[in-house]
């Protein structure tokens, strides 16, 4: 069932200050034209949030239509930029002559030159003139094509298909669930494995010593769960195994390539880290995916970023069954991406990345006459039990997507709909674990990033192998039934979690006496808030309303913060708050990185001004405190701050007890948090200031950069009392960026929100921006 393709073979390189498009071999021949990346660093970042899970709460400020519309621009204006000129001509002809051939076309992408661009989602690549995105359809795959020091000969799999999974979860890590992803690995490949197409063994040794010993015997696929991310230090990616004593061993794909280099059947990789087919942006084959290729693995498919339970239950089957029906991994990969895509309304299907070094497909499979009929109830039937011993184990959110999935394919299937109905509400992470993060960890060589923001699940891990082709998984024991009657069920219902608890009845007075007074109480001092809406919730935050007066026009407009953002380097409680560009460059030194950018969001309340700052720059210098008087030697952000100065002289210099300069920056003594410092009013400007501890800091490293969040109390904005609803300040946002290879620090950019802010403007007020303390920001 292997699919019969034409090459389109496109290397991307630099020229000059920009990119250039090459076509190396094709149907039509060669060909070449300039290449502009369509986005900023910035607009990336929305980009893969726009295609991330729905589940994570910051993607969830747009409704899916729009997500589904944002990733159908994202991928068209890529199309554009590089199927432009004598490229665009060369792949339509390529087009046409496959199809005059009864063939497909696979566009191969080499990124070798310009690793910078690797972290392009190019799986998301949209043709204008075919009206659809290329990778949804077998026709037309996207491949990232490598060079491999060797090209291992085709293996002939005769059914079943064998994977080994490990699943890694080290005890100094964010907690993994193992037991809940081995327990929907199983779930969703039961029907696979019933039928005698597949085996998947889960090594009970997520160490490096039990992969090596595991892979003495034949397995087709190495199947990885876990942390990944990149070692700043050593400039490569790692995955996150165990070591002997259960804490975190980082494995870069060098190392785990010279274990799978000898496993003369392995063909394939999936790794489900999410930080597994990033690179550093210098060195191709610094990502563990690359490394893995390079070495002579001839396929890997690794995630780009992090994917929801529902989206891994239909990669996980889907895949698995369409590489054993004999669909070439190219093919396989499509269908994947098109059951994903008609699956959820999420646009996740572009996730997985497909690495190939060369054309050759990495299998040959063929059906075991013995393979038994599979029913195709079968998946649902597991599923279904699956969600069913979730339940009885009292693990809602493990049963949560298997019930999602079954009502997804078959909405009338027994009574999914009921237990759905029951396990949403209950399916709060409390149950099973930490609070999933809504954002990512941060990516450090001491914290990599998890792929998925998992809970721990309350079954023991056996490390037993998951059913292999001898003999299909059974069914739990009939238990009672977690729903209640359902009509006509002989299952007993299941005991009341909460009995009844006995008591004398002056003590049951005594508590409806009490339940009286609380009723009373919200009577008299809480219901009439309600029915005020949020203006009760402002006036608490930030004072009463200001006199009637026309809103003075500002250049941003902070909101009242209700909720208090908490300075811990979550970042969650920024969702929804308006965000803002940095975008002028207001001083530069030397070669600047093009990706240095970023954003900000600001909040007040009568207590403080909090702000959160969004930076990408792949080149990271923190501070060292050790050197007194240069808190700020290194990144962060500044701003400065004052009385509204509109009205002011524009010669007037800065204002001595009124005027201030906040300094921002990345501490190499404290990686989850930041340092501050404030520079007062001097003569003129701004004098060398000193740290100043009120002001708390949250931190978190992300891929592309970091974000800091900060607390600023009015005081140390040299206000004596709190402002009030309607106030006008003056202000500027700026970024600093420095060189990280000098020992002396070295700025190499600054950008600002106000494109007049110099050093030598400084010191002027007047020429500052405005912000306006308001209800809510616009």
């Amino acid at each position: 069932m292997s699919r019969d393709y034409l090459d389109f073979d496109v290397a991307v390189t630099r020229e000059g200050q920009g990119y250039a498009a090459h076509v190396l071999a094709s149907p039509a021949g060669e060909a070449s034209a300039p290449f502009t990346l369509p986005f900023a660093a910035t607009d990336l970042a929305q980009f893969m949030i726009a295609v991330g899970p729905p589940r994570v709460s910051s993607r969830r400020l747009v409704p899916a239509e729009a997500r589904v519309v944002d990733v159908k621009e994202y991928g068209r204006r890529l199309g554009d930029a590089l199927l432009s000129g004598d490229v665009g001509r060369a792949f339509r002809e390529s087009l046409t002559t496959a199809t005059s051939q009864g063939r497909d076309l696979r566009l191969r992408l080499r990124l070798d030159a310009v690793p910078d661009l690797d972290p392009v989602p190019w799986e998301y690549l949209y043709d204008s003139r075919l009206g659809r995105f290329l990778t949804l359809s077998q026709e037309t795959p996207i491949v990232r094509l490598l060079d491999s020091l060797e090209r291992p000969p085709v293996v002939h799999v005769d059914a079943p298909l064998r994977v080994l999974v490990m699943i890694s979860s080290p005890s100094d890590m964010p907690e993994l669930a193992v037991d809940r992803e081995r327990q929907l690995l199983m779930a969703t490949t039961n029907d696979l494995v019933a039928s005698g197409r597949l085996t998947v063994t889960v090594l009970e040794d997520a160490t490096l010593t039990g992969l090596q010993r595991a892979l003495l015997d034949d397995f087709h696929v190495f199947h990885f769960i876990g942390h990944g991310g990149f070692d700043q230090q050593a400039q490569e990616g790692v995955l996150v195994l165990e070591r002997e004593d259960g804490t975190a061993h980082r494995v870069s794909g060098a190392r785990l390539g010279t274990l799978l280099h000898d496993a003369r059947t392995m063909q394939l990789a999936v790794l489900n880290a999410c930080e597994g087919a990033r690179t550093s942006g210098r060195d191709a084959f610094s990502g563990v995916g690359q490394a893995l290729v390079r070495q002579g693995l001839p396929a890997v498919v690794a995630m780009q970023t992090e994917i929801s339970d529902r989206a891994a239950l239909v990669f996980s089957h889907e895949f698995y069954y369409f590489l054993t029906r004999g669909l070439g991994i190219d093919a396989a990969i499509c269908e994947v991406r098109k059951a994903m895509a008609v699956s959820d309304e999420a646009s996740e299907w572009g996730t997985a990345v497909l690495l190939r070094s060369g054309a050759d497909q990495p299998f040959s499979f063929t059906t075991s006459a013995t393979a038994a009929t599979e029913r195709p109830e079968s998946r649902l039937e597991s599923l279904y039990d699956a969600a069913k011993g979730a339940l009885l184990a009292r693990a809602p959110a493990t049963a949560l997507p298997l019930l999602e999935q079954i009502a997804a394919e078959h909405p009338d299937y027994q009574d999914v709909t009921q237990l759905l109905e029951r396990v949403r509400p209950e399916a709060a992470p409390a149950d099973e674990g930490p609070t999933p993060r809504p954002r990512r960890e941060p990516v450090t060589p001491t914290q990599p990033l998890p792929l998925l923001d998992t809970q721990p699940d309350t079954q023991p891990n056996t490390g037993q192998e998951i059913q292999q082709d001898t003999e299909p998984l059974t069914r739990p024991e009939p238990q009672p039934d977690p729903q209640p009657d359902r009509g006509g069920e002989d299952a007993p219902p299941p005991p009341d979690p909460h009995p009844r608890r006995k008591g004398n009845g002056f003590v049951r007075s005594l508590v409806g006496l009490v339940v009286l007074f609380g009723l009373f109480w919200l009577g008299a001092t809480q219901v009439p808030k309600w029915f005020k809406g949020a203006t009760a919730d402002v006036t608490s935050a930030c004072g009463p309303a200001p006199a009637a007066a026309s809103a003075p026009t500002t250049t941003f407009v902070a909101g009242c913060a209700t909720t208090t953002p908490a300075i811990d380097g979550d970042f969650a409680d920024w969702d929804g708050v308006p965000t803002a560009p940095i975008p002028h460059v207001i001083a530069q030194v030397g070669t600047p990185q093009p990706e240095f950018g970023g954003d900000w969001q600001v909040v007040w309340d009568s207590s403080a001004l909090y702000l959160r700052v969004h930076v990408v720059d792949p080149d990271i210098r923190s501070v060292n405190l050790a050197t007194p008087g240069a808190w700020f030697n290194g990144d962060g952000f500044s701003f400065e701050f004052g009385p509204d100065a509109r009205n002011l002289d524009p010669a007037a210099t800065t204002r001595r007890g009124q005027d201030v300069h906040v300094m921002v920056g990345l501490s190499r003594d404290a990686p989850t948090s930041g340092v501050a410092s404030i520079n007062p009013a001097g003569r003129g400007t701004f004098t060398t200031g000193t740290r100043h501890p009120e002001i708390t800091v949250g931190r978190a490293d992300t891929l592309t950069g970091y974000d800091l969040e900060a607390r600023v109390p009015w005081s140390s904005l040299q206000l004596r009392k709190a402002p009030v609803r309607g106030s006008v300040f003056s202000m500027n946002v700026n970024l600093s960026d420095a060189t990280s290879a000098p020992a002396t620090w070295r700025l190499r950019t600054m950008k600002s929100t106000n494109a007049s802010r110099t050093a030598a403007t400084q010191g002027f007020p007047h020429g500052w921006q405005t912000i306006t303390l308001a209800d809510a920001a616009s």
